[in-house]
C-alpha cells in the first residue's frame, strides 16, 4: 500500500524525532518537514511568541537548530500554520494558528506533495509504511519494495540507529519491526511474523482499531470482532498476542461469571510517540474505554446504549449517574485516580471525575477511540510550552540549571547527605 501525503508527513515527523540532530546527507526534505511537524505540535494553542525565545526553546527542547528553524517556520507559514512578523529580514514574532491535531499532518502533507523526495527518503517512508501495521520478514520486504540493495541497507541502518526499526532473529529468519508503532514484546511479535502470521496480525489490528476495547471473551465466544468473522487460526493468534503482551488489555471483574474480563486494544504507540505523561494519560484512556465497553457489551442490569454520549456527559458535568454496577465497573478508574465513587444509597454509587487536566484529556481521548479508533499524536512538552510563553531570561535560566545538573560532583559523606536531605525534604 502506497503512503498518502498525510502519512508521509507523519513518517517525516517520526524520522526526525528518532534521528534528532544526526545529520543524514541522503535526507533533504524529510528532516525539515519533521521539524516543522514537531514545532507545530508544540506551539498549537499558544499566543504570540517572541522569536528569540522560540529559537532557544526549539534548540533546547525540540532539537531544532537555530540555523534550520527559519526553514521550518517558512514551511508552516506557507501552509498558514503560523504568521511571521518581521522587521526587514529579521524575524521578531511568531503567531501560531495551528489547527487541531488531526489536521497537522494533513497540512504538512499538502506541502510534502509539492516537493521531490530523494530515493533514500522514498524508501524510508515505504519501510515505515509497511512496518506500521505489521512486522515483516526482511527479505520479503526488500523484495516487495524493489529498492536498490545499497539504498535499502542504508535506510535500514539509519532507521535502526534512530530506533524506528528493530531487527529480530526468529525461526532462522530476520524480522523487521517498528517499535514506533509496537511497544510491547517485540520478540513474541517477531516469532509470530516468522511463523507466517504477519497478514493475520495486520487483519486483527485493523479490526481492533475499529473496535477498541472489545471484550476478549466476546470475540472468542462469537468468533468475530464487531461483526467480522475470524478463522480458528486467527482467534488463536489473537489469544497468543494477548498472552504474550503484544496486546496488553486492561481487565475488569465480571460479577456474573466471577471471572476477569479482558478488553483488547491495538498496541500503544511506541516511545517516540508518547512521553511519560502521555503514556499515563493513555493508560487512563484505555481504562475509561474498558469501563464503558463493559457497560455497553457485558452489562449486568443496566446497558450503556450510547458510549460517546455517556463520555460527553462525563466531560461536561464531571459525573455519571449512580448505578449498582458502578463499584465494579469503575474501580480501575478509581485506582488510576481518574475519578472517585460517591455512595448514593444501598449498593448504588456515582462515579465522579477528578477534575484535572490529565483526566479531561483521557476522556477526550476515550471519545476519539470510540469515534475513530485512533488518537491524535502529540509530543508537545508542557515545560517547553511554558518556556515559550515567558521571556528570554526564563529559558536561559532553564538551560543554565540543567547544565549545572549535568556537572559531575564529588560524592558526599553520610553527614553531608543527611544535611541536604533535611534541607530538600524538610525533615525534622
Amino acid at each position: 500500500m502506497v503512503a498518502s501525503n498525510e502519512q508521509k508527513a507523519e513518517y517525516a515527523h517520526d524520522l526526525e524525532v528518532g534521528l534528532a540532530r544526526q545529520s543524514v546527507p541522503e535526507f533533504e526534505s524529510l528532516p525539515v518537514i519533521g521539524m516543522a511537524a514537531k514545532l507545530a505540535l508544540n506551539i498549537k494553542g499558544l499566543g504570540e511568541i517572541d522569536a528569540s525565545v522560540l529559537r532557544q526553546v526549539a534548540d533546547y527542547y525540540f532539537d531544532i537548530p537555530a540555523g534550520i528553524l527559519p526553514r521550518a517556520l517558512e514551511i508552516l507559514a506557507e501552509i498558514e500554520f503560523v504568521q511571521l512578523i518581521k522587521e526587514g529580514r529579521t524575524l521578531k514574532k511568531v503567531i501560531p494558528s495551528v489547527p487541531h491535531f488531526s489536521s497537522i499532518y494533513g497540512g504538512l502533507g499538502e506541502y510534502i506533495g509539492s516537493v521531490e523526495l530523494t530515493e533514500h527518503e522514498e524508501v524510508a517512508i515505504a519501510v515505515l509504511n509497511e512496518l506500521k501495521n505489521k512486522p515483516e520478514k526482511r527479505d520479503t520486504l526488500f523484495s516487495r519494495l524493489g529498492a536498490d540493495n545499497s539504498v535499502f541497507k542504508r535506510v535500514e541502518m539509519l532507521s535502526t540507529t534512530g530506533g524506528l526499526v528493530v531487527s529480530k532473529r526468529a525461526r532462522g529468519q530476520d524480522i523487521l519491526l517498528s517499535p514506533v508503532y509496537f511497544s510491547d514484546n517485540l520478540d513474541a511479535l517477531a516469532t509470530q511474523a516468522a511463523a507466517g502470521g504477519a497478514k493475520s496480525i495486520e487483519k486483527i489490528l485493523s479490526l481492533l482499531s475499529k473496535a477498541q476495547g472489545w471484550p476478549l471473551s466476546l470475540i472468542i465466544q462469537r468468533g468475530e470482532i464487531h461483526g467480522t468473522k475470524l478463522s480458528a487460526q486467527e482467534l488463536l493468534l489473537l489469544q497468543e498476542l494477548v498472552t504474550d503482551g503484544v496486546l496488553r488489555p486492561p481487565s475488569l471483574h465480571n460479577t456474573v461469571t466471577n471471572a476477569d474480563e479482558f478488553f483488547v486494544f491495538t498496541p500503544r504507540p511506541g516511545k517516540l510517540r508518547l512521553d511519560g505523561a502521555r503514556r499515563e494519560v493513555y493508560e487512563r484512556t484505555m481504562a475509561l474505554v474498558a469501563a464503558v465497553r463493559k457497560g455497553q457489551l457485558l452489562p449486568v442490569a443496566y446497558k450503556i446504549w450510547n458510549p460517546v454520549a455517556l463520555l460527553n456527559k462525563l466531560r461536561s458535568q464531571k459525573w455519571i449517574g449512580a448505578s449498582s454496577e458502578a463499584a465494579h465497573q469503575y474501580r480501575n478508574l478509581v485506582a488510576l485516580r481518574v475519578g472517585h465513587l460517591v455512595h448514593v444509597s444501598g449498593d448504588r454509587y456515582r462515579f465522579v471525575l477528578n477534575d484535572q487536566p490529565e483526566n479531561i484529556q483521557a476522556v477526550d481521548d476515550a471519545i476519539m477511540l470510540f469515534q475513530s479508533g485512533d488518537l491524535p499524536t502529540s509530543n508537545a512538552s508542557q515545560d517547553a510550552q511554558i518556556a515559550l510563553q515567558r521571556d528570554e531570561s526564563f529559558i536561559q535560566s532553564i538551560i543554565a540549571s540543567n547544565k549545572l545538573k549535568s556537572i559531575e560532583r564529588p560524592k558526599l559523606d553520610a553527614e553531608s547527605t543527611a544535611q541536604i536531605e533535611q534541607l530538600l525534604l524538610d525533615l525534622r
